[in-house]
């Protein structure tokens, strides 16, 4: 097989583009430190020159390729993956600069890990002391969990008409799942409505919490990991900080919705009720919050671990609604309710939400189909002659749709698994190996045993900590996107 030629023109530039967005995003936060006096605002402006410079010498070095050798419209599969991953891992390396130049995360791999956690909206922390952070950083924090939300790509597809006839590559490399809602012709417009409606909803969420008893920084900080269900917040006791009812029910309202499908939440606006409420991966996510929250509500009752019915429903739809949608929002420790529960979210973190919602996991929509197809599989040993497809939404997907989504799943529990064995090899107990590689790769945040919702991820090994790092990025982009440049044929033409 012979070697074949990339359009290194085309990444560079993209890489390029992607630094000088995430540059502005730093400027920012040193503003946000500048309002507030802090000492951190020297080092985000230089944090923020490092990553603009990077980004001009890139798009200077992506235009002295040949335009005659590389045509623009020269863009296939391999210069998405490639482009799409090679993004995310310099987005998330220039992100680290902010918290280790400052000395605010002394340790590289400390740094490089809670901006990883941030910007594929996982939500793990190795912080002990989030107070003690400075603003501007913490808003840096909350703004990568915004970014990573809805993707870096699509933000940039929106933005930056040069990815031209690549940006479809681009769209799918990023945005990986089962069916896209064309519900615009083109992939650049798909990311501009995609993101007015992500902002709107952000911007309602931030007047709706400073209403409440949060300022209107922390408001602003929780309204961006609330929206891309990142679950970073100001405060190390998390929500469970202002013991506030009103701000329970409205985070649990906007997790809910960061967990839907953003194409239906569009349709929602436009007035088509009846596409909505006819989805049938959204009716699947609906029953599995609300059977299981009503379980957790019996049996918190039962265990009087909560005082009253209306408080143990609180906590149970909280808990619920946080760890499915990927938030890892907490008000409670479902570690410390007992082994019983732990199981039931290791469950709700796998599955999470629903396809091209900002959720991380399987997703709704897999589990859906996994399961027409068992059911399919037994009805072809009464009548083997049958052609049984499995149908979503009154549609009979394609076999090889059903094929890749097997093959998905394998390769999901497969990787959780021998995570789980290399992590306990790393120093963790089997409990804790098990809660870090489920989090990692379904992008969830909390874990199990000292890691769970009360604990943190400081005293994890940096072997640990990088290997969640590239476990969060693989489950962010869906895993093929990552892995696909490992394979030896990828590199052969």
């Amino acid at each position: 097989m012979k070697s074949f030629n990339l359009n290194w023109r085309f990444i560079i530039r993209v890489i390029g583009s992607i630094l000088g967005i995430e540059s502005l995003f730093i400027f920012l936060s040193a503003a946000i430190s500048f309002y507030f006096h802090e000492w951190v605002f020297e080092y985000l402006i230089i944090s923020g020159g490092i990553c603009l410079t990077t980004s001009i010498l890139l798009l200077y070095m992506g235009s002295a390729f040949s335009k005659s050798s590389l045509k623009k419209d020269n863009i296939g599969k391999r210069e998405g993956f490639i482009t799409v991953t090679g993004s995310w891992m310099a987005f998330a390396c220039f992100g680290t600069i902010p918290f280790y130049i400052s000395g605010a995360i002394p340790s590289l791999a400390d740094a490089f890990f809670e901006t990883m956690s941030g910007l594929t909206t996982t939500g793990s922390t190795i912080l002990t002391d989030i107070e003690a952070l400075p603003k501007g950083l913490l808003f840096w924090r909350s703004l990568t969990q915004w970014l990573g939300g809805m993707g870096m790509i699509v933000f940039s597809l929106a933005l930056l008409p040069l990815l031209g006839g690549g940006a479809s590559q681009l769209f799918d490399a990023e945005t990986t799942g089962i069916t896209h809602d064309k519900f615009r012709p083109r992939a650049g417009q798909v990311a501009k409505r995609l993101w007015g409606i992500y902002a709107g909803l952000t911007g309602i969420l931030v007047v709706l919490l400073y209403l409440g008893p949060m300022s209107l920084f922390d408001a602003l900080c929780h309204s961006l990991t609330t929206m891309s269900t990142g679950g970073y917040s100001t405060k190390q006791s998390s929500i469970s900080y202002w013991n506030s009812a009103y701000v329970d029910y409205i985070v649990i309202i906007f997790m809910f919705i960061g967990s839907i499908n953003f194409s239906l939440i569009y349709f929602f606006f436009k007035g088509n009720f009846k596409k909505v409420l006819k989805d049938e991966e959204l009716r699947w996510f609906t029953s599995i919050v609300v059977v299981v929250s009503l379980i957790l509500t019996v049996t918190l009752v039962s265990d009087d671990i909560a005082q009253g019915h209306l408080s143990s429903l609180r906590s149970a739809l909280f808990q619920v609604v946080s760890i499915i949608s990927s938030s890892g929002f907490a008000t409670g420790d479902y570690v410390a309710w007992g082994h019983s529960y732990s199981i039931i979210f290791v469950f709700l973190m796998m599955v999470c939400g629903c396809a091209g919602s900002t959720s991380g996991g399987l997703k709704t929509i897999r589990l859906v189909v996994l399961s027409k197809n068992t059911i399919n599989e037994f009805r072809k040993q009464i009548h083997p002659r049958a052609i049984m497809p499995v149908r979503v939404n009154g549609s009979a997907l394609p076999m090889n749709v059903v094929q890749k989504i097997v093959a998905f799943s394998f390769l999901y529990i497969s990787i959780i698994l021998l995570s789980w064995l290399f992590l306990s090899l790393t120093g963790l107990n089997l409990e804790e190996a098990l809660g870090a590689s489920v989090t990692a790769i379904s992008n969830a945040g909390p874990g199990l045993g000292q890691n769970g919702p009360s604990g943190n991820f400081a005293n994890i090994s940096d072997v640990s900590k990088w290997y969640m790092s590239f476990l969060m990025l693989v489950g962010r982009l869906e895993i093929f996107t990552v892995l696909v440049l490992f394979t030896p044929g990828f590199w052969k033409e």
